[in-house]
This record gives C-alpha cells, structure tokens and sequence, in this order.
C-alpha cells in the first residue's frame, strides 16, 4: 500500500517541463519564420533588380543578328547600370538590414544577381554566435520572346 504524500509534486514538475518544452518550440518556430520572411524579402529584391537588368538590350546586335531561338541578346554594361538603378530606386537598402550586392553577371542572354542581407533573428540573440548571420539570394532573369 502506498502512502499518501508519495507522489506529491509531481505534476507541478510535469507542468514546468511541459511549459519549457513549449516555450523552446515557439522561439524556434518564431525565428525559422522570421527567416522565412526575412530570406522572401530579400528574394523579392534580387528578382526586381535581375528583371530589370534582363530589359537591357544590346540592340546593336539585335538589329544586327535579330532574335536567336527567341533570346534577346543583353548589353553588359548596361545590365549593371539598370540592376543598380533598379536597387536605388527601391530603396532595397533601406528595406533589407545589412543589404548588398554581391555581384551582376550576364553572359548576352542571362542576368545573375547575386545580394545579401544581414539574417536578424529576434531569439537566436540568446545563443552567442561568433559569426555574423548572413543571407544570400540568387536570382536569374532572361528576356524572351515567344
């Protein structure tokens, strides 16, 4: 027969760790999103700034070569001069902590825009980290006709 006060406690101990195991997944939950809108975000600026950069034409050599396979051939310099255009005028820096471009490239058909931003998690805080969170997003664009 067991007594009476033998078990006593320990649903309040059942309870806390409960609750602690609540609370955990909700901070991880609440940072995963924040990264999830934070890397969305930063997407959205690199595909605007690609797109813009896929609309400059060389159109010395479309009107001399025309339209191969429906790809409108790009001028290079003037790919770079739209994608910063682009990024200046939506203020991306402004929008995006920590935001850069890393790097435009285009081989005459492709736009890459590469940009980064910094990752600003409202829990990860809590765990000390030596290196700095950083987002990257890639982002293609070409001009085609079909």
């Amino acid at each position: 027969m067991r007594k009476a006060g033998s078990e006593r406690g320990s649903v309040l101990l059942l309870t806390i760790g409960l609750a602690v195991l609540a609370l955990l997944v909700v901070l991880v939950v609440v940072d995963a999103s924040t990264a999830f809108l934070q890397r969305r975000s930063l997407a959205g600026v690199a595909d605007a700034a690609a797109i813009a950069g896929a609309q400059a034409v060389d159109l010395d050599r479309l009107y001399a070569d025309g339209v191969a396979a429906g790809i409108v051939p790009l001028d290079g310099a003037g790919v770079e001069a739209a994608v910063r255009r682009q990024l200046s005028q939506s203020e991306a820096g402004r929008a995006v902590p920590g935001f850069a471009l890393e790097s435009v490239r285009t081989d005459g058909r492709t736009v890459t825009v590469t940009v980064r931003g910094a990752l600003d998690l409202p829990f990860a805080a809590i765990l000390p980290s030596a290196a700095p969170r950083v987002l990257r997003v890639t982002a293609h664009a070409r001009l085609q006709l079909h």
